[in-house]
């Protein structure tokens, strides 16, 4: 009976120490967010997790687990009521109850024109009705979906990473490519005059010459360059003072490159010092956005070396399947510069001459769509895709989906999953200069590390409570 009642009362004081108030706003200390919203938007700065529709599908469909993904560096503040919880919907989507609810695509710029081509196949494939919501840019689409004025839309893995971090959204789908590939490798492309000047040629080399990016934040076209530079030591790492929320990434390329042309489909975003403009980041420099742009900005001399996806080059040269008229060269005029150093012949197996393996772009909705919309959703567009309607080898300029999209499969993993290595990296780049210390320094401030403790203390005393009373 004696070590009965000491376990009661260790019990009893390890439920007041876990309920016992701790200094701090137990909240994650504050630092930049990947990316700001506009000022006159409700948008969180970070995701929280949407609860699950009821089914066997709960952990795949209602709301990814976003505490198992890396912390994004600033604290999300409450998100709007309506997009708490998904409508409760276990109403099954027919297209008699979707005929006044299409479901619409999002479309950026010139998109619009492919879009409508695009739905009107879709429409005479499926039973759903689609449509097209234009908007003038990817952050625009991501606003749109999470409230709810559209419903979909492809992006690739970087730019995936800003919408499930940020905007509520999860992937859903994912292209399919050549001999059923789910991804497709990062490359740099030079002229071939450089690679015969200097058999041994390789990255470092470039430094203080001008660079070619598909897109600010895209994979293939900033994440992974950006972070090859830093792990392979070609560039210090711009440090981060105290308060600085700032980011390092633009910084970094712009130490290494005397100036580049990476648009930014995210507003006051980008490096744009090479596309023209006097600099800046406008409409403009869209010229240059996307794998065909880089590809341009490297193929009319504006730049010297281009980040982007293996296949552009094969397409948009003069003698490609894709060629434009900016198409000037042949494709026997350029060459893959490897990252151990090197070039290739592009017609050769590029097999340790790339930067590193991206997911194929996703298809992604909110987190609040309804299960039973979802799932007619992923009908529609499988059927089409099985009925080839997807395939458009004339879409050069990845518009919608990309030109070697052959099929669109379903996502049965958590977009966190789809994202893999690739949303690491976007982390990464996305932290990059912070000091860890000062991280932990500020949650230890905040008090939450005295929560963990309690809830530790509780745990323990309880195990110990159910050991002495078994006694």
């Amino acid at each position: 009976m004696p070590s009965l009642r000491l376990s009661y009362v260790l019990l009893l004081f390890a439920v007041y120490a876990a309920s016992a108030p701790f200094s701090g706003n137990g909240q994650p200390p504050s630092g930049s967010s990947p990316i700001s919203p506009p000022s006159n938007s409700s948008i969180p700065s970070n995701p929280s997790e949407a609860p699950a529709p009821k089914g066997p599908e709960e952990d795949d469909y209602g709301g990814d687990h976003y505490d198992e993904m890396p912390p994004p560096s600033s604290a999300p503040p409450s998100p709007p009521a309506e997009m708490v919880r998904p409508p409760d919907d276990d109403t099954p989507f027919t297209p008699e109850s979707g005929s006044s609810d299409p479901i619409a695509w999002c479309a950026v710029r010139d998109e619009i024109s492919e879009c409508r081509t695009f739905v009107a196949m879709l429409n005479d494939a499926s039973s759903a009705t689609w449509t097209c919501e234009k908007r003038d840019s990817r952050f625009e689409c991501m606003h749109a979906i999470m409230k709810g004025e559209a419903d979909l839309m492809s992006l690739d893995a970087g730019l995936a990473y800003i919408a499930f971090m940020n905007f509520h959204m999860k992937a859903i789908m994912m292209e399919e490519y050549c001999y059923f590939a789910k991804s497709y490798e990062v490359v740099a492309i030079v002229h071939k005059e450089e690679c015969s000047k200097n058999p041994s040629l390789s990255l470092k080399d470039f430094r203080g010459k001008e660079s070619c990016h598909g897109g600010y934040l895209t994979a293939a076209g900033w994440n992974y360059p950006v972070q090859f530079l830093v792990d392979s030591g070609l560039q210090a790492v711009p440090k981060k003072t105290a308060n600085d929320t700032e980011r390092r990434d633009d910084e970094l390329i712009s130490s290494f490159f005397s100036s580049s042309c990476a648009p930014s489909e995210l507003e006051g975003q980008g490096v744009c010092t090479s596309c023209g403009n006097n600099g800046s980041c406008t409409t403009d420099s869209y010229t240059y956005a996307g794998h065909a742009g880089a590809f341009r900005c490297l193929m009319d001399g504006t730049g010297d070396i281009a980040f982007l996806r293996s296949g552009t080059a094969e397409r948009l040269s003069a003698d490609g399947i894709h060629a434009q008229e900016w198409s000037t060269k042949a494709l026997e005029e350029f060459r893959y510069l490897c990252p151990q150093g090197g070039c290739r012949s592009i017609n050769e197996n590029i097999e340790n001459c790339t930067f590193g393996s991206v997911p194929a772009n996703v298809i992604m909705t909110r987190n609040s769509q309804p299960n039973s919309r979802r799932l007619v959703i992923v009908e529609q567009l499988l059927n089409a895709s099985y009925s080839q309607t997807l395939y458009k080898p004339q879409n050069w300029n990845d518009y919608v989906l990309s030109s070697r999209t052959q099929n669109l499969v379903e996502t049965k993993e958590l977009t966190r999953q789809v994202l893999g290595n690739s949303a690491v990296i976007s982390q990464k780049v996305e932290t990059l200069g912070e000091d860890k210390s000062e991280v932990t320094a500020a949650f230890l401030d905040s008090g939450s590390h005295l929560l963990c403790v309690n809830w530790l203390l509780l745990i323990c005393f309880t195990l110990l409570y159910i050991f002495l009373w078994s006694q």
